[in-house]
């Protein structure tokens, strides 16, 4: 994700929060309304200058606007690290699973492991 995406979600955020339009947040920041539809939709680059506006509108801070921005990075970033994660878990164990013999593992030392498979389970 990037600044700009996280941004418009940032805004997006602020906006359903405060209970405004696409439309009423537009005509009290002076963004046209098309303008803040693209950027909304990250089809735009967002200006320091309508972060400004916008942040106005919602009483806050310009800056809040970008540190809002920064947490919705950071969480993309750790949801996209759990999740190599876990394909590397899942492709760890197909391969044990397909190929148990290749990993030194107790279950391939155990001496009784043969029978096991031999007796019926009851």
């Amino acid at each position: 994700m990037d600044i700009n995406e996280a941004t418009a979600k940032a805004i997006a955020a602020e906006r359903s929060a405060a209970g405004l339009t696409i439309k009423e947040l537009s005509e009290k920041s002076g963004v046209p309304e098309r303008t803040l539809i693209r950027m909304l939709k990250n089809e735009r680059d967002i200006k320091v200058t309508q972060i400004a506006q916008l942040a106005e509108v919602f009483g806050i801070n310009p800056h809040e606007l970008i540190e809002e921005a920064e947490k919705f990075i950071a969480r993309a970033a750790r949801n996209e690290a759990r999740e190599r994660e876990s394909q590397i878990t899942d492709d760890l164990i197909d391969r044990i699973a397909t190929h148990p013999e290749d990993y030194d593992m107790a279950a391939n030392k155990d001496p009784n492991a043969r029978l096991e498979a031999e007796t019926p389970d009851d």
